[in-house]
C-alpha cells in the first residue's frame, strides 16, 4: 500500500546523526526528499545526506540553531526557495542532561528548554504559513515517555521539556485542524545511540534491559517506523495523539532503588565538574 510519503518534502531537525538520521532515512525510503538539519556538525550532517541521495532522493543540508528564530526562518525559507515546499516537519532536535534540581543552574534549565521544547515550537511556527498556505501538512514532534511520567535517566529540566512538546502537540493539532495538518507525537523510552551509552553507561542500560518486559531497547528505527506511519496517508485522521515506544518498559515502577537513582545524579554532578 502507498504510503503518500513519495515525492514530499521533510525537513528533519537534529539529523546528523542518531535517531534523526534514522528517520531521514526511513522517510527517503519511503520517496521524500529530505532537508538534514543541525546546529554545528556539518561532516555528520553530511554523512546522512549521501546516505539519503543513496537511496535516490534528493537531500539538502541546512545549519540552523533551533533555539534561535532568525535562524530557524532563514531555513525554512531556503528549503522553500530550492524545493518549493515543505510537507512534513519532524521537530527531533534534543540534548541530555543528569543532575538532581538542587544541582541544576538555571542557564542549564533554559538550554534544555530552549532547545527541545522551544526549538519545536520555533520549528512549527515557521512551516505553518507553508503547509496553510497547501492545506495540508504533517508535524511530528518527538518527545519521550518522561514527558507522560518521569525518569530515572534524565532530570526535571528534560523531563518538563519532553511534557511541554506533548501539551504543545495536543494544542497545536487543535488550532491547525481545519488547515488538514497532523500534528502528533512519538514518546519513546531509552533509546540506545551513542548518547544514551555515554549518559546512563553500559552497566547501568544492562541492568534496567532486564526489567523491561520485551527484554529490548528501542533503536533508532523503531522510533522512525513510527515517524513514517504518523506522515503517511494512513494516520490521516490522527491528530494530538503520540505513540509510545518503549518495549513496556513503562508498565513497572522502575529498576533502581531512590538510592541508587540519588547517587547516580550526584555522581554525574562530580563527573561533569571534574
Amino acid at each position: 500500500m502507498e504510503t503518500g510519503i513519495k515525492g514530499k518534502i521533510a525537513l528533519v531537525t537534529g539529523s546528523g546523526r542518531g535517531i534523526g538520521r534514522a528517520i531521514a532515512l526511513a522517510l527517503a525510503r519511503e520517496g521524500a526528499d529530505i532537508a538534514i538539519n543541525c546546529r554545528v556538525n556539518k561532516a555528520s550532517a553530511e554523512e546522512t545526506a549521501k546516505e539519503v541521495q543513496a537511496l535516490g532522493r534528493r537531500a539538502m543540508v541546512v545549519m540552523a540553531d533551533v533555539t534561535k528564530e532568525a535562524q530557524v526562518n532563514n531555513m525554512v525559507t531556503q528549503i522553500v526557495k530550492e524545493w518549493g515546499n515543505i510537507q512534513i516537519l519532524v521537530n527531533n532536535a534534543g540534548v541530555g542532561f543528569v543532575a538532581l534540581v538542587e544541582d541544576t543552574e538555571k542557564s542549564e534549565w533554559d538550554r534544555i528548554m530552549n532547545v527541545m521544547a522551544g526549538g519545536t515550537f520555533l520549528c512549527s511556527k515557521a512551516v505553518i504559513p507553508v503547509m496553510k498556505r497547501q492545506k495540508s501538512g504533517k508535524i511530528i514532534n518527538i518527545s519521550s515517555v518522561a514527558g507522560e511520567r518521569t525518569t530515572q535517566n534524565s532530570s526535571a529540566n528534560y523531563v518538563a521539556a519532553k511534557a511541554a512538546i506533548l501539551g504543545f502537540t495536543r494544542q497545536l493539532a487543535y488550532e491547525l485542524g481545519p488547515y488538514n495538518i497532523n500534528v502528533n507525537a512519538v514518546t519513546p523510552w531509552t533509546v540506545i545511540t551513542p548518547l544514551s551509552i555515554a549518559q546512563v553507561g553500559k552497566e547501568q542500560l544492562e541492568k534496567i534491559r532486564q526489567g523491561i518486559p520485551m527484554r529490548e531497547y528501542p533503536k533508532p528505527e523503531d522510533v522512525a517506523d513510527a515517524v513514517v506511519f504518523l506522515a503517511s496517508d494512513r494516520a490521516r485522521l490522527i491528530t494530538g495523539f503520540s505513540i509510545r515506544i518503549d518495549g513496556g518498559m513503562s508498565l513497572p515502577v522502575g529498576t533502581r532503588t531512590w538510592d541508587e537513582y540519588y547517587q547516580s545524579h550526584k555522581d554525574a554532578v562530580k563527573k561533569n565538574t571534574g
